[in-house]
């Protein structure tokens, strides 16, 4: 096997791992994870009422319009899916990169809402939006890192390894 495979694989493990398992960041007691954004979207998480059916109240709170506000929801949608998405690079070099970037932005963007302000109040909305509860006390994985969860790493370096690995050879 290739190493741009082999890269590939690994970077969409962490980007999964990172979403799913393991938490982006932790307030207040609840942790950020892909677990808390999918039952914020669909019902049952902390968010009354769900990010779709709220749409017109939460785009007015950050001063954005709402269609601005659905298509951000899709970006973070296409990102529940972009770890899974990402395997389709080992055919198509364009999808690996495409969907590799998401992983890596949504991890840089969780890096630079902890160390910087410079989004404002959107900074605490894109935080809210993920934020959900640990299920037994366990899961997600909350293993604290500095004011970041793991899960914001491992999402930096999932879409680092798939990024890199549309550069190298396949065969």
């Amino acid at each position: 096997m290739a190493l741009g495979k082999i890269f590939l694989i690994l970077g969409a493990l962490l980007s999964i791992l990172g979403t799913y398992v393991f938490a982006i960041y932790e307030l207040t007691g609840d942790v950020g994870s892909g677990v808390g954004f999918i039952l914020n979207t669909i019902g049952g998480g902390l968010k009354d009422p769900t990010l779709f059916a709220g749409a017109s109240t939460y785009a007015s709170t950050l001063g954005i319009e709402v269609w601005l506000f659905y298509i951000l929801l899709g970006v973070f949608l296409i990102f529940l899916a972009a770890g899974a998405l990402q395997l389709i690079g080992m055919k198509s070099r364009v999808a690996g990169l495409i969907f590799s970037l998401f992983p890596l932005g949504v991890g840089l963007m969780f890096i630079f809402l902890t160390y910087s302000d410079f989004l404002g109040i959107k900074s605490v909305f894109f935080e809210s939006f993920f934020l959900g509860e640990q299920y037994g006390n366990v899961f997600p994985v909350l293993i604290d890192l500095g004011g970041l969860a793991l899960g914001a790493y491992l999402l930096v370096g999932g879409g680092a390894f798939g990024l890199i690995s549309t550069f190298l050879p396949r065969d």
